[in-house]
């Protein structure tokens, strides 16, 4: 009869009740649990109240067929992961092809043997139960890594509004007017630098949920001048990057253009990376440079610098959220979104991001941004 598996909950949809049983019986030997029914609509009305491992569904049947109710599953988030199976009469190839277009787990030919339902099932099952470790994994990852950088970026600041607040509460009497201004400075400085971080754990929130990117199809915002964004973003940073022994240079060649997105957003992306390319840069400093140009129907920006580099292995998710390049050995690292956001925000107006980089002679990211369209 095949190799054993956990005990999983079986969804099965069959019209033909001796068909029906015969498919429950072959799974409940096998240690399952199998939940009946006989048409999609009793089918759904049941996943809202169960969530079964493994579905397995004729297609025909009266009312909503086997690919109405595929389509239903797949289209719910809830439901969207579980396995299912399709039962096609022999000789059906249009389901078949069907089935297989759509994206279904498996499909069996009726009548069948017993080790091929129970075969199918086993495969299936088995696959899910390792797609849901591995994510399991990558999920304590990630909630070691968001809890790790929580910790770390949050401790700092609040440290320096309770400690200059306990200062205030302590001292602030007998202060005269330089230690008092000094005083509400580092208070400032501090509870700043929460907003901020609040801002951007808000901001990855609303890409990830896609309400940006909503708002992006309803409103068709757009910048005349992308390029003016970019001088003037590198203006801002010029103290800061003289502090570095960091020149920065601009050579912008898409004059007259206009993008299809935002202006705020294209001012977020061109800081971030701007902001990054300075904070990496050699400890002896080093050109930084910003480039636009027109690139066969998008704007392109690159900012490359000369400093440190990525190593190869992590160019593949040095995009993903709350991932960083050796955060043990580096003072300056964040809280690992900053590109994160620069991607999220540039695929929202259907641009995308690139980066190329190599230890010890410095990284390149390139984000592309449609033209509009009159």
């Amino acid at each position: 009869m095949g190799e054993t598996t956990p005990q999983a909950t079986i969804l099965a949809i069959e019209d033909d009740p001796a068909m029906l049983e015969l498919i429950a019986l072959l799974l409940e030997e096998e240690g399952h649990r199998v939940l009946r029914t006989s048409s999609a609509e009793a089918a759904l009305t049941l996943l809202e109240e169960q969530s079964p491992d493994l579905i397995v569904s004729d297609v025909m049947m009266p009312g909503v067929d086997g690919f109405g109710l595929y389509e239903r599953v797949r289209a719910k988030s809830d439901w969207s992961q579980i396995p299912f199976i399709f039962l096609t009469a022999r000789g059906e190839r249009s389901d078949v092809r069907r089935g297989m277009a759509l994206g279904a787990d498996d499909y069996l030919v009726k009548p069948f043997e017993p080790e091929e339902l129970l075969s199918a099932v086993n495969v299936r099952l088995a696959r899910a139960n390792e797609a849901k470790a591995a994510i399991h994994r990558i999920g304590a990852s990630l909630q070691q890594r968001i809890i790790q950088t929580l910790t770390h970026e949050f401790r700092t600041p609040l440290a320096l509004v309770i400690g200059y607040t306990d200062l205030l509460e302590s001292s602030g009497p007998s202060m005269d007017g330089d230690e008092f201004q000094a005083t509400l400075q580092g208070l400032h400085s501090g509870a700043q630098r929460l907003m901020g971080l609040v801002e951007d754990f808000l901001l990855v929130s609303k890409l990830q949920t896609g309400a940006v990117a909503s708002a992006a199809r309803r409103e068709r915002p757009k910048t005349e001048e992308p390029d003016q964004v970019v001088h003037h973003i590198v203006v801002q940073y010029e103290r800061q990057a003289a502090a570095r022994n960091v020149s920065l240079l601009t050579d912008l060649g898409a004059r007259g253009a206009v993008i299809a997105a935002g202006q705020r957003d294209l001012e977020e992306m061109v800081r971030r990376l701007v902001d990054n390319a300075i904070k990496f840069s050699k400890s002896q400093g080093g050109p930084v440079s910003a480039t636009t140009r027109r690139d066969e129907g998008f704007w392109l920006l690159e900012v490359a610098d000369r400093g440190i580099g990525i190593r190869q292995e992590a160019l593949s998710w040095i995009f993903d959220a709350f991932r960083q390049v050796d955060r043990g050995q580096m003072e300056q690292q964040g809280t690992g979104i900053g590109l994160n956001i620069v991607r999220g925000l540039a695929e929202a107006y259907g641009g995308r991001v690139g980066v190329e980089s190599q230890p010890g002679v410095g990284s390149t990211f390139s984000v592309w941004l449609p033209l509009a369209v009159d």
